[in-house]
């Protein structure tokens, strides 16, 4: 319980870890310009999809056909399966680079999202995106960015065989300890879910 608790003192653990925290950032911020230049350089054929399918989903939210259950179970499915990952690839000594590459891919995915709507709707984008994507996102990042730390954290940690000399026991506290971190990350995320489940689709309807 004492290590579950030392997980959670943040201000020791990003001045432990402020490198990591800007390697994390640095590659969050990297993905979200990526995004933002691929809307920006995207072919008419993949811009005319995705404008459909994004007038298709307006309006299916706007007649009420997006069922707040199957939203909530498809966005559990979008976001725990990266917690889960980033969990294992720190269990690894080689998870750092794969964990920075998914941390890209997230940031890619917001600056792609954002730029999209606001390229496509105009003012109706900007709407869009500052009441239905950013406000779940608020607390998704910064969910990633502390599982993304501390995965790397373990993950560098299990390169010094120092750590683990003295005993199994020693081994398995702490991996316990690591993965109630990731358990209360994802506690903390379903603030998110529910957001994006019950809030985000009703702020559509009123927007359109």
């Amino acid at each position: 319980m004492k290590n579950f608790i030392t997980n959670f003192d943040l201000k020791n653990k990003i001045s432990e870890n402020l490198v990591l925290y800007i390697i994390v950032l640095v590659c969050l911020c990297t993905g979200i310009v990526l995004g933002i230049y691929a809307v920006k350089y995207m072919g008419s054929f993949e811009r005319n999809d995705l404008t459909n399918y994004l007038s298709n989903f307006m309006v299916s939210v706007d007649k009420s056909d997006a069922k707040n259950l199957e939203v909530l179970i498809q966005t559990i499915k979008n976001n725990i399966p990266v917690i889960i990952i980033i969990w294992f690839l720190g269990l690894t000594m080689v998870g750092m680079p794969l964990i920075l590459v998914m941390d890209l891919f997230k940031g890619f995915s917001v600056g792609f999202t954002i730029s999209f709507l606001m390229k496509e709707l105009g003012v109706q984008g900007i709407g869009i995106s500052l009441l239905t994507v950013i406000p779940q996102n608020i607390i998704y990042i910064p969910c990633i960015i502390l599982a993304s730390v501390f995965s790397i954290e373990f993950s560098l940690n299990s390169l010094n065989k120092n750590n683990y000399k003295n005993s199994k026991d020693n081994l398995a506290v702490q991996i316990l300890s690591y993965t109630s971190t990731f358990v209360a990350i994802i506690i903390f995320m379903c603030i998110g879910f529910l957001l994006e489940a019950f809030i985000t689709p009703n702020i559509i309807k009123l927007i359109v």
